[in-house]
This record gives C-alpha cells, sequence and structure tokens, in this order.
C-alpha cells in the first residue's frame, strides 16, 4: 500500500480546487452571456413595443384632432363662431370625463 502524505492531499485538493474553480468560472461567463443575450433581446422587442404604442398614441391624438377640429367647424356654422371652440371643449372633457371614469374602474 502506498504511503499518502499531508503533501500529496493538499496537492489534490488544491488541483480539485482549481478544476472547480475553472468549472465555475467558465459556467458564470456562460450564464451571463445567456442573461446578455437575453437582455438585448428584450430591450429590442421592449423597443418595438414602445415606438408602436407611440405610434398608436399620434394616430389617435391626430383623430381626436381631426375630429373636434370638425366639430368646431360645423358647431361654427350653426352657432356662433365665438361659442364653437367651447362646444369643443365640451367635447374633450367629457370625453376625458368619460376616460377617467373607466381608468378609475379598470384600476380597482
Amino acid at each position: 500500500m502506498a504511503k499518502v502524505t499531508v503533501s500529496d492531499f493538499i496537492v489534490a485538493l488544491m488541483d480539485l480546487l482549481e478544476a472547480e474553480s475553472r468549472a465555475f468560472q467558465e459556467s458564470a461567463a456562460l450564464f451571463m452571456a445567456e442573461q446578455r443575450d437575453a437582455f438585448r433581446e428584450t430591450a429590442y422587442r421592449s423597443g418595438w413595443t414602445i415606438a408602436w404604442i407611440v405610434a398608436a398614441v399620434a394616430a389617435l391624438a391626430g383623430g381626436v384632432g381631426f375630429i373636434v377640429w370638425g366639430l368646431y367647424r360645423l358647431a361654427a356654422v350653426y352657432i356662433s363662431p365665438t361659442a364653437a371652440p367651447f362646444l369643443a371643449g365640451v367635447f374633450l372633457l367629457a370625453a376625458s370625463a368619460v376616460f377617467a371614469a373607466l381608468a378609475k374602474r379598470s384600476g380597482s
């Protein structure tokens, strides 16, 4: 039977620690690369989602603007031109009150 000395045990333990630390380093590098790729993918998708939302809001604002402008022009024909902007403002305030009520109901 071969005699195992303390120095042999320490050398074997150091070799094991070196191999485990190398495996841990490679595993951590692989994990970080996967997380970085996942973050880039998420950022890319989020960027497009935000861009589409901004485009939708711009289109909605344009549509509401044209509706209010049309309401103003129509009101200017049938009522005085001085009162027509007030009618358009009342329309916008009523629409905002409806949206606020819907937001309050969906929030609770």
